[in-house]
C-alpha cells in the first residue's frame, strides 16, 4: 500500500512537467520544486483519504447491527407505576408521589421534587419540563437545574404542554365547553381562549413554540354530519398584540382529523394528519410549505427534531408492519421492515426504540435496524437511550442499565 502511495505520488508529480515549457533552470530548482510539489499532493491525498475512511467508518457503525446485550447497572425499582423519560442527557423519574432528576450515570440527583398525583403526566421542551395531573388541577413546572414553580388550575386538565421558558398552555373543561388557558411558569395567566364549540369545535391537539410565543391548536369539528379540523394559529408576541384573541390565521379541513401538531426550530409546525402531515412556517402568520399525502392507513407516527417515522401494516409474508422514515421537508429517507408487535415506540437520542414486555428493537433516525431481540430481565415496560450503545431499561422489577454488543 505504501509502495502504491508513493508510485501515485511520483506519478502525480511528473504530470505538469510533460507540459511545461523548456526553460533554463538548473537541476537544484528542478528538485526543489518536484519536492514542493510532491508536498502538496501527499497532503491533499493524505486529507482524501483520511475524509474517505471517516464516511466509510460511519457507514460502517451506521449499518452495524448488534446481537446481544450485556447488563452494566441494576437498581431495583419500588414503584411499578413509575415513569422514565430521557432529557438532554439526563434521566427523569417521576410517579404520582414526585419526580426526581439525575445525571446520565442514575447516581447523582440534580432535583427532587414530592407532589401527590393521581395521573402524573409528562410533557417536555428543549429546556423546560411539565408535569401535571391530568383530570386534575396540579400543575409544576422544572428547568434542567431546578423547580420554576407550581400552580392549581381552576377546571381539570385535559392535556397541556411547556414552552423552553416554562410557558404552560393548558386546555381544561369549563362546563360548556373546553378553554384553552396560557400561563407563565408562576401560574400567573397571560391569556385565555375560549372557543365557541359550534364555531371552532373542540381542541383536539395544540402545541407552543420554544420561545413561548405561537401557538397552533388542532380542533375537531363537524359540518353537516362530515368530521373535519380546523387549524388555528395565535400570536403572544409583537406580532398578534393587536389580533382579536391573537388569531393570526385559521385554516379549514373537510373530512381530515389532525391529531397532534408540534413546533420544531423555532418557527417551523408539523401537522399530522389522519393520511400523513403537512409542514407550517413563519413567525406571524405561518405560511403551509409542504403537504404530504401518504395514502395508507397508519398505524403509529413518530418524530424528532429532524425525523418522522410512520408505521403501517405488512401484507408481505414475514414482516409484520413496515416503517417509512421522512425528514421535515417531506422527503422519503428510508422504507424499513419492523417486526416487533410493540406496546411501545418513540425517538429517544436520535434513535426510535420498541418494545413490549419481553423485546425490544432499535433503529437509527433513518430507520437501519441496529438490534432486535429479547431482554431477559423481567416485564418490560419502557427502554431509552442514555448514550453510545447504551439503554435504560424498566422492567416490572429492576431498573437496568445495557450495553449493546
Amino acid at each position: 500500500m505504501r509502495k502504491l502511495f508513493k508510485k501515485i505520488t511520483e506519478w502525480i508529480v511528473h504530470i505538469p512537467d510533460a507540459f511545461r515549457k523548456s526553460e533554463t533552470e538548473d537541476e537544484f530548482g528542478i528538485r526543489l520544486r518536484k519536492h514542493k510539489r510532491a508536498m502538496y499532493i501527499r497532503t491533499a491525498l493524505l486529507v482524501v483519504l483520511g475524509i474517505a475512511l471517516i464516511f466509510v467508518l460511519i457507514n460502517i457503525y451506521t449499518h452495524w447491527t448488534f446481537r446481544s446485550y450485556e447488563v452494566i447497572e441494576s437498581e431495583d425499582v419500588f414503584d411499578s407505576v413509575s415513569g422514565y423519560v430521557a432529557i438532554n442527557d439526563r434521566i427523569l423519574r417521576y410517579s404520582p408521589d414526585g419526580a426526581v432528576l439525575l445525571k446520565s450515570d442514575m447516581e447523582e440527583e440534580i432535583w427532587n421534587e414530592s407532589f401527590n398525583m393521581t395521573q402524573p403526566t409528562l410533557e417536555a421542551s428543549s429546556e423546560a419540563i411539565l408535569i401535571y395531573d391530568k383530570r386534575g388541577t396540579d400543575i409544576h413546572v422544572y428547568n434542567m437545574e431546578q423547580k420554576l414553580g407550581n400552580f392549581i388550575t381552576n377546571s381539570p386538565i385535559l392535556f397541556a404542554r411547556v414552552s423552553a421558558n416554562g410557558n404552560v398552555l393548558a386546555a381544561v373543561e369549563d362546563g360548556e365547553g373546553t378553554q384553552i388557558i396560557y400561563y407563565n411558569s408562576k401560574g400567573e395567566e397571560i391569556a385565555a381562549i375560549s372557543p365557541s364549540p359550534t364555531k371552532y369545535g373542540y381542541p383536539l391537539s395544540m402545541a407552543v413554540s420554544e420561545d413561548g410565543n405561537m401557538v397552533a391548536v388542532s380542533y375537531v369539528m363537524t359540518d353537516n354530519g362530515v368530521i373535519g379540523s380546523r387549524l388555528a394559529f395565535y400570536n403572544f408576541g409583537s406580532a398578534g398584540s393587536d389580533k382579536e384573541d391573537h388569531l393570526m390565521a385559521a385554516e379549514e379541513f373537510s373530512e381530515t382529523l389532525i391529531p397532534d401538531v408540534r413546533y420544531f426550530g423555532g418557527t417551523e409546525l408539523i401537522a399530522f394528519t389522519d393520511s400523513g402531515f403537512m409542514v407550517y412556517k413563519g413567525s406571524g402568520t405561518p405560511k403551509r410549505k409542504e403537504d404530504v399525502k401518504i395514502g395508507r392507513d397508519i398505524v403509529s407516527f413518530f418524530c424528532d427534531e429532524s425525523r418522522l417515522a410512520f408505521i403501517f401494516r405488512c401484507d408481505e409474508v414475514g414482516h409484520r408492519y413496515t416503517m417509512d422514515v421522512y425528514n421535515h421537508g417531506g422527503k422519503l429517507l428510508n422504507t424499513e421492515y419492523v417486526d416487533i408487535i410493540y406496546d411501545k415506540g418513540h425517538f429517544s437520542n436520535k434513535e426510535l426504540i420498541f418494545c413490549n414486555s419481553n423485546e425490544m428493537a432499535v433503529y437509527t433516525r433513518n430507520g437501519q435496524l441496529r438490534f432486535s431481540g429479547p431482554l431477559n430481565e423481567g416485564t418490560l415496560s419502557d427502554v431509552i437511550k442514555i448514550g453510545r450503545n447504551k439503554y435504560f431499561a424498566v422492567t416490572d422489577t429492576k431498573a437496568e442499565m445495557i450495553k449493546l454488543k
